[in-house]
């Protein structure tokens, strides 16, 4: 990885780092410690919000949550996608039906489906994986099937067919690890859509994660007194973007080399 490279990584790595490692810097309360909306200085670092608590420490101790939950939902979308990807490599009247069913969930938008489970099963931790789930396991079951139908057409996995090898054992020992690269780079993307689906979700006032100390909620949250501290919105804000852009470029460039 050459220099530009190394710059998103070391943001990468600091902006995930300060979400796990910030909790412990959070020793305040989250109760009112002050007027709302004061700015830098008079309130502590990044002032107060709304209700009068500190910026600094609720933006320390609320990225880990986010990150965890993005992380959840990416590998139950990434192990159900792959697995109905892998079904839909077959011609039985099961991978057609699984075909309908992907194709119709792809024309949905992720917003949409967010709004109808929230609003059906209201907002928290199960509610958002789900959501996150549904959104991204039809991308990923297509893509699946199109990075497994190559590899199923292979001179090894004739002969491992012919030597008696069932498909589920095609599958996990010719078929998944030829795939390794592709779909990692694809969980990246699956992950970073994840957030900006959480963030999208606090934004529209939603408290995707139950509560409203988290970075997506914050940033709505604070949007309110924006001219009074702007920091209650955009610190959240930007905490997101130090997660969000650096991986997307950097999972941009592993897609291009495992594709080449």
């Amino acid at each position: 990885m050459r220099g530009l490279g190394r710059v998103w990584l070391i943001l990468l790595v600091g902006a995930v780092g300060f979400a796990f490692v910030g909790p412990l810097f959070a020793t305040g309360s989250e109760t009112a410690v002050a007027a709302g909306y004061l700015p830098p200085g008079e309130g502590g670092l990044l002032g107060t919000d709304g209700l009068g608590r500190d910026v600094w420490q609720r933006l320390a101790a609320g990225g880990a949550g986010l990150l965890l939950v993005a992380a959840l939902a990416t590998g139950v979308a990434m192990l159900v996608g792959i697995s109905l990807g892998l079904v839909l490599t077959s011609r039985r009247p099961l991978a057609r039906g699984v075909g309908f069913v992907v194709d119709l969930l792809l024309v949905v938008p992720s917003m949409l489906t967010m709004m109808v489970l929230v609003f059906g099963l209201g907002s928290g931790v199960p509610t958002m994986v789900l959501v996150m789930t549904v959104a991204s396991v039809p991308f990923v079951a297509r893509f699946t099937r199109a990075a497994a139908l190559p590899v199923l057409r292979s001179d090894y996995v004739l002969a491992a067919r012919l030597g008696g090898d069932g498909w589920p054992r095609v599958f996990v020992r010719d078929v998944l690890p030829n795939l390794a690269g592709p779909l990692l780079a694809d969980a990246g993307t699956r992950f970073i859509g994840a957030l900006y689906l959480v963030a999208a979700a606090g934004f529209l006032g939603f408290s995707p994660l139950g509560g409203d100390s988290d970075w997506a909620t914050m940033v709505q949250a604070g949007l309110e007194g924006i001219r009074l501290n702007p920091w209650a919105s955009l610190a959240p804000a930007l905490a997101i973007a130090a997660v969000t852009v650096p991986a997307n470029i950097l999972v941009d460039r592993a897609m291009r080399k495992v594709t080449q």
